[in-house]
């Protein structure tokens, strides 16, 4: 019997401690510090794939989405990517994907590490701010209670990985960034020049 009451005993330390365990930050297509590559081959419905500003040609339709990066961030080997569906026409457009019930548009930039692989390192969603109170529910079940809640902005921490909902006029926003990836990218970013020391004024 006091076997089997330590055995008992064990088992509900071993639960309490994986339940409070942090989650991992992912939205089940994609998580913060993936290879590129595994979002690009992953099983999406037909006639639907993953397009990024440096691919080579782009399928008709997709060239007219920003999916091009400023100088500075393409020098730090940055990309943007999107994943777009074909229509009846062969048109490619964006595809929105579903978070809580709701449709999402996600924008993914991924970061070459130094191995040479490109990891995604920032992932924003944009959908109607009417959704924010759905879509917070819905994360807070998937990825566990935020370590910063106030009206309109609610954060995650877990590891390196940061996620962030907010709303404004212009919708509700969801973003998820690996922040020593982030480091990567300001390591690359171009220095300023440094300024020059002012003249002391005359007569000093």
């Amino acid at each position: 019997m006091r076997f089997l009451a330590i055995l008992a005993t064990l088992l509900l330390s071993a639960a309490t401690v994986q339940a409070a365990e942090p989650r991992p930050l992912d939205l089940g297509m994609a998580q913060i510090g993936m290879r590129l590559n595994q979002l690009r081959f992953a099983a999406f419905p037909a006639n639907t794939k993953l397009v990024c500003g440096n691919d080579e040609p782009k399928p008709p339709g997709a060239e007219r989405i920003p999916l091009a990066v400023v100088s500075a961030m393409a020098a730090a080997r940055v990309d943007r990517c999107a994943i777009f569906s074909e229509d009846a026409k062969g048109q490619w457009a964006l595809r929105p994907a579903v978070v809580a019930g709701k449709p999402v548009e996600f924008w993914f930039m991924s970061i070459e590490d130094e191995a040479g692989t490109q990891r995604i390192f920032q992932i924003v969603g944009l959908q109607p701010r009417e959704y924010f109170d759905q879509t917070a529910e819905y994360l807070v079940g998937r990825w566990g209670a935020p370590v910063q809640r106030i009206p309109h902005f609610i954060r995650w921490l877990n590891g390196t990985s940061e996620g962030q909902l907010s709303d404004d006029n212009e919708g509700a926003h969801l973003f998820l960034f690996d922040t020593k990836l982030h480091q990567l990218l300001e390591s690359r970013a171009p220095k300023g020049k440094p300024k020059k020391d002012a003249k002391p004024p005359a007569g000093h």
